[in-house]
């Protein structure tokens, strides 16, 4: 079962706080038992000192049981105030040995008759399986008949403490360390659930807004607040919506295109099969060759309607190094036929030696068709189309040029747009239009893929107006950066 971003950031959060509170715990609890033991052996060793200067005067000696007494005498539980100071309680061991260890001199009760600890001064802590107890051994001086100082370590003075009240403070400690701990796990897993809810807001609503959304609505999604780290997926998701609406718009334009464009052409084949029907044997076969150029014409223009589609969607375009002379001679020969039947010329004059460069050989000839194409129809018949290719700095120049009466200036920069025919334009055909008058017309479609084309390529298309008459159309293509010429 897959788990929810939120239940993996709690589990996550909650494990995270869970083991800082943990680690916490410990650090404390590791502190705390030792600034109490600390504490409780700087009282230890005070006490000791405390007592030792009382038994260095001879007149306090006598006085030693009651000394003990005094401190190992406990709280009055009936008050409540000193109830609560129970828990810091500690029993006095007392033992003064003399310095040999041989002669026990005092011991208080409650103190075992063995010694507490070695004889050296310093702290020592003593367990066993029944008792345990914190020593604080320090030397003993007592005075000689001269009422002076003896040797010291004369005697050695133990003041030892049952270590139950540093437990106990340790153990509370600990309770209360483990209780707030509980309680901060609780408060923090609660701030932690408003935090991830408040972080998951965006997701929430980005998703919100995408279940809403209706299928045409491909507008860019706008969220009242992005993270940094959802932008990306914003962006993304908008980016992929304009493609979608880039596509969308470009299918709907291509279906509009062919049902516009088309309309006229199955309009001219279904009068020229309904005329056949009426002609004399004699008339058919011309007819039939009527009918038979409105099919090729039907058919190459739905040719340019599919690579107009294939490449507004960005196809993948096959390039390789080629040289550009030898495609266009094809393409020339392979329209010698047209040309014969307008009696046009077609010539070719290109330099020796160029350059390769890197192109779709298909595009470069559907190119160089559709230009040619209709420098023969639009030029009129019995000219010259001339086709040049040469090199000029870094790109070669492909032009091509007919001896018509040109285009008017206003219409020059808006031949590469489709479907239009400048200064003549048949948009559908009517009944008093005929068949004849379409054909010649053209589909407003050639210059359209040829722009497309360099654009692909990455090259550009240039008209102009020639000197002398006649329109020239330029194919700019530029050279491979890692060609060396001169």
């Amino acid at each position: 079962m897959k788990m929810s971003i939120r239940s993996t950031l709690l589990m996550l959060l909650f494990l995270v706080l869970v083991l800082a509170i943990l680690i916490n715990s410990v650090l404390g609890h590791m502190l705390v038992r030792q600034e109490v033991n600390e504490v409780f052996d700087a009282e230890l060793a005070v006490t000791t000192k405390l007592i030792k200067g009382l038994l260095e005067d001879d007149d306090l000696m006598e006085d030693l049981p009651r000394i003990v007494e005094a401190l190992n005498q406990s709280l009055d539980h009936k008050q409540p105030a000193q109830r609560e100071l129970e828990l810091y309680e500690n029993t006095r061991l007392i033992q003064i040995w003399r310095n040999d260890g041989r002669e026990l001199l005092f011991r208080s009760p409650g103190a075992p008759d063995h010694a507490l600890a070695p004889m050296k001064a310093g702290f020592y802590h003593h367990k066993s399986d029944k008792r345990e107890w914190m020593v604080y051994v320090i030397d003993l001086h007592t005075k000689n008949a001269s009422g002076e100082n003896g040797p010291a370590k004369d005697a050695w003075l133990m003041v030892g403490e049952y270590p139950h009240a540093r437990q106990d403070i340790i153990y509370a400690l600990g309770g209360i360390f483990g209780v707030s701990g509980i309680v901060a796990l609780i408060l923090c897993t609660l701030i932690a659930l408003a935090v991830i809810e408040y972080g998951l807001g965006p997701i929430r609503q980005l998703g919100s807004r995408l279940r809403r959304r209706s299928v045409d609505n491909l507008q860019p999604i706008q969220l009242h607040r992005t993270p940094k780290e959802l932008q990306p997926v914003v962006d993304g998701l908008n980016e992929m919506f304009s493609r979608l609406a880039g596509g969308l718009e470009r299918e709907r334009r291509f279906v509009d295109d062919a049902a516009h464009e088309l309309r006229t052409p199955l309009a001219v084949l279904k009068l020229q099969s309904q005329r056949l029907q009426t002609l004399p044997p004699e008339q058919l076969n011309e007819a039939l060759k009527e009918l038979e150029t409105g099919t090729e014409r039907t058919s190459r223009l739905l040719e340019q309607l599919l690579i107009l589609a294939r490449m507004d969607n960005n196809q993948q375009i096959n390039s390789s190094r080629i040289d550009l002379a030898e495609p266009v001679r094809r393409t020339l020969a392979a329209m010698q036929w047209q040309a014969d039947v307008h009696r046009v010329e077609l010539t070719l004059d290109a330099a020796d030696n160029l350059p390769a460069v890197n192109m779709d050989p298909s595009l470069l000839e559907m190119a160089v068709r559709n230009l040619v194409d209709n420098a023969i129809r639009y030029g009129g018949d019995g000219h010259e189309v001339e086709t040049r290719l040469c090199q000029e700095g870094t790109a070669l120049y492909l032009s091509v040029r007919d001896h018509g009466p040109g285009v008017p200036a206003d219409d020059l920069q808006r031949l590469t747009e489709r479907f239009f025919r400048a200064g003549n334009r048949y948009e559908s055909i009517g009944s008093g239009d005929t068949a004849e008058q379409y054909q010649d017309s053209g589909a407003g479609l050639g210059l359209s893929i040829v722009s497309r084309i360099m654009e692909t390529c990455g090259g550009e298309l240039l008209l102009e107006n020639a000197q002398g008459g006649g329109l020239r159309v330029t194919l700019v293509m530029p050279l491979p950066q890692d060609l060396q010429w001169p």
